[in-house]
C-alpha cells in the first residue's frame, strides 16, 4: 500500500472517501503496478484512469484535488429490502457497472433484443434444448451480445444482481452465490428487466434482492418474466402427495422436469421456497450431481464467449480479477 505523503495514498484516501476500501482498490490495478509511478504526474494520471474506469467515476472528479469523488451520471434504480439505504449499494453497483462496460467492449457490438414475451424466447430455446436451464439460458444470451458475469467480491454491500445499459447496451451482472438452479432463476430475472424495458436509458437496475413478496411493479414484472420463461407458465410447485425427504423430491422434480420440460433444479428450488422446505431442497439439489456453485459456470462461459483482440492484457486481467476466474 501508498506510504504517507505520496500521491497514491491521496488518490487511496479519496477512493476511501467515497466507500471504497483502499485494499479493494489496489487490486483493480494491473499487476505490473508500483505505486512509485504514480511520482510522475503521467503515471499519477494513469493510475487515476485505471481506477475510474474500474469504479465507474468521473476522471476529472479524481483528478482535480478539491473535488469529491464522483460516480458517472446516469440512470440510477435500486430495488432494496427494507431498511437498506441506496448508499450502501451504490459503491457496488457501481463498480458492477465499470467492470460491465469493460465486458461489453470485450463483445461484438450488435445485441439482439430479448423478447418482451416471455414464452417467445422459452420457444427459441427448446429448439435446441430440453429445458430453459442456467447452461442453455447463458448460450442464448451469448448468442445475443449479452455479456453475463458473476462477481462475488464487492467493495460494499453485495446484491443479488443487476443489468447494466451502456451505449444502448446491455449487460447482467450477478453476485450471489448458489447453486446454478438459484443464479438461473437471478439471471431469468434480469432479462426480464431488459425485456420489459425498465432501462429506457443508460443506467442500471441495481437488484440488492430478488423479493417474490416485493410490491415493487418493476420487480413483480421482472418475476413474472422469470417464472413463465423458465416453466411456460406462472406455475408455484407443490407435492401433489407426501413428499417425506429430499431424495423423493429429487426423483419427483426429476420426473415432473423430463414432462414438462423444465429445469429439475427450478422445480426444487420453487418448491423450497413456496413451501418453506429449504433444507429437503438442498439435499435434493445435491442429488442433482450438478456442480453445487454456478459462477464457474457463468463466468467460464463468459470468458469462453468474449474476443480477447478488443481489449488489452490489462483489461483482460482486469475482468480476471473481478470474477476470481482463472483460465
Amino acid at each position: 500500500m501508498a506510504t504517507a505523503n505520496t500521491p497514491m495514498r491521496g488518490l487511496f484516501k479519496k477512493l476511501d472517501s467515497a466507500g471504497i476500501p483502499p485494499a479493494f482498490a489496489k487490486k483493480m490495478l494491473p499487476a505490473w503496478w508500483e505505486d512509485e509511478v504514480a511520482s510522475d504526474p503521467a503515471g499519477l494520471q494513469q493510475a487515476q484512469l485505471y481506477l475510474s474506469r474500474a469504479f465507474n467515476i468521473e476522471l476529472q472528479s479524481l483528478a482535480d484535488e478539491g473535488s469529491p469523488p464522483a460516480f458517472r451520471a446516469s440512470l440510477r434504480k435500486f430495488k432494496l429490502s427494507r431498511n437498506v439505504s441506496e448508499d450502501t449499494v451504490s459503491v457496488s453497483a457501481n463498480y458492477a457497472t465499470g467492470i460491465s462496460r469493460l465486458a461489453l467492449q470485450a463483445y461484438r457490438l450488435e445485441q439482439k433484443q430479448v423478447p418482451v414475451n416471455p414464452s417467445d424466447l422459452r420457444k427459441v430455446i427448446l429448439v435446441k434444448h430440453q429445458c430453459v436451464s442456467l447452461i442453455s439460458l447463458l448460450e442464448w444470451c451469448i448468442s445475443a451480445g449479452i455479456p453475463v458475469l458473476h462477481i462475488e467480491k464487492l467493495p460494499g454491500k453485495k446484491m443479488t444482481g443487476l443489468v447494466v445499459r451502456d451505449g444502448g447496451r446491455f449487460a447482467i451482472v450477478l453476485s450471489k452465490r448458489g447453486h446454478p438452479a438459484h443464479l438461473l432463476f437471478h439471471l431469468a430475472h434480469e432479462l426480464g428487466h431488459i425485456a420489459k424495458n425498465h432501462l429506457a436509458q443508460d443506467g442500471f437496475v441495481a437488484d440488492e434482492k430478488i423479493d417474490s413478496s416485493s410490491g415493487d411493479a418493476d420487480e413483480k414484472e421482472a418475476d413474472a418474466y422469470a417464472i413463465c420463461l423458465l416453466n411456460g407458465s406462472d406455475i408455484r410447485y407443490r407435492a401433489g402427495g407426501v413428499i417425506k425427504s429430499g431424495h423423493v423430491l429429487h426423483k419427483a422434480a426429476v420426473a415432473k422436469g423430463k414432462e414438462m420440460r423444465v429445469d429439475a433444479g427450478h422445480i426444487i428450488a420453487n418448491f423450497g421456497h413456496n413451501q418453506d422446505r429449504y433444507a429437503m431442497a438442498a439435499i435434493a439439489l445435491a442429488d442433482l450431481g450438478e456442480p453445487s456453485q454456478g459462477n464457474a459456470v457463468i463466468n467460464g462461459a463468459f470468458f469462453r464467449a468474449i474476443d480477447r483482440d478488443l481489449v488489452s492484457e490489462d483489461q483482460l486481467d482486469l475482468l480476471k480479477v473481478a470474477t476470481g476466474y482463472t483460465d
